[in-house]
């Protein structure tokens, strides 16, 4: 059976072989997926915002939006800066995670708004 750090430690060289082996032979190569990740990555702002909208438009508090969900895609995000900025140095990785990180940021807000008015409606009899 194989050890977990041996396996990790075996990942590792593979990752500095394929990143060594790319920078050599196809500079193309690694353009064209720094090109894609930063068009994907920056495009996928723009989807937050049906959810945006649907949470703003929710009359019954934002039921349907998971705080726990969007908590975790936030921390997710901000651990990717994190990392983006002290191991790999790349601040445009940085700031396309904080534009992602905002994002969440906002559905989390506007969950938590909505929420507060949909608690302190009067309570409606039938």
């Amino acid at each position: 059976m194989i050890d977990l750090s041996d396996l990790l430690l075996m990942l590792k060289d593979y990752g500095i072989s394929a990143k060594i082996y790319f920078s050599a032979n196809h500079d193309w190569f690694r353009t064209t997926v720094f090109g894609a990740f930063t068009f994907v990555n920056s495009l996928r702002i723009l989807a937050y915002v049906p959810q945006m909208l649907t949470a703003a438009k929710d009359v019954n508090g934002a039921s349907g939006i998971s705080y726990t969900t969007w908590t975790l895609f936030l921390m997710s995000h901000l651990t990717t800066i994190a990392y983006a900025i002290i191991y790999l140095g790349d601040l445009v990785m940085a700031l396309i995670f904080l534009g992602n990180a905002l994002a969440c940021l906002a559905v989390i807000a506007i969950t938590f708004v909505k929420r507060r008015r949909y608690a302190a409606r009067p309570v409606e009899r039938r």
